[in-house]
């Protein structure tokens, strides 16, 4: 299996935390999978690279870095090395503050097989909505917050495709994965925390949002959309192996 582990930001801010979470993440995943993967990390700050000591892993086969100021999208949809997704079979979309504390890969690639599932997240602790974190087994979603995901290449563009460089704090589309027939869950047996508190500018983002719905949606604002959609679609209680 080629995986690779993608940051799509990384920096501003609580850096040695950041840090701390990520060698964590990739210790906990080394020792889960026992060979080396890739990593792909957009930088905020080229000059906190040095702070993450990380080219002596021996389990990183290859290291790839992008530096560019900006937030999220600005960084994670503009970045070159993108062109090399093609080439890996799954990805994880992790953002630089969520830990893993009960991850199991196998287990996640099993469930999003099995259940044709396009975007897959673990249960995430902290998460600002319950539907990600009030479940056990697996739910099927129509809304689904990205903190973590496990990705194909074709799931990977699907997904940049969903977002804007415009929309750069990523509000709104995450409201829109049942309604754009892309099937996405929780599996609430395997678990992340999110660490850190949010640092999105939320008047900003709510402006860019409700940009979003007017101009990509036939919905008039984030309300409407809650009102008339329902979060999940399916509760699947699992068979434990």
């Amino acid at each position: 299996m080629k995986l690779l582990y993608y940051l799509p930001a990384f920096g501003e801010g609580n850096i040695e935390i950041k840090r701390d979470i990520l060698l964590h993440n990739l210790q906990i995943l080394y020792d889960t999978i026992k060979e080396p993967f890739d990593l792909i990390i957009n930088m905020y700050s080229p000059s906190e690279l040095t702070k993450l000591y990380l080219h002596g892993l021996h389990y990183i086969d290859n290291l790839y870095i992008y530096e560019k100021k900006g937030v999220l999208t600005e960084l994670f949809l503009t970045n070159p090395d993108n062109k090399r997704i093609p080439s890996y079979d799954f990805i994880l979309f992790v953002l630089d503050d969520v830990k893993f504390v009960n991850f199991d890969l196998a287990k996640m690639i099993e469930i999003k097989e099995c259940y044709n599932i396009e975007f897959l997240s673990p249960k995430i602790l902290k998460s600002t909505h319950t539907f990600m974190n009030a479940y056990t087994g697996l739910t099927i979603n129509n809304f689904l917050e990205v903190y973590l995901l496990l990705l194909t290449p074709t799931d990977f563009t699907l997904f940049c495709s969903q977002y804007s460089v415009e929309n750069k704090w990523m509000w709104g589309p995450d409201y829109m994965f049942g309604y754009n027939k892309i099937r996405v869950g929780v599996l609430h047996d395997c678990v992340a925390d999110h660490v850190l508190p949010s640092k999105s500018e939320g008047d900003k983002a709510d402006i860019l949002m409700s940009q979003y719905f007017k101009e990509h949606t036939p919905f008039k604002s984030i309300w409407q959309v809650r009102r008339e959609i329902q979060p999940i679609v399916e509760h699947i209680t699992l068979v434990r192996s």
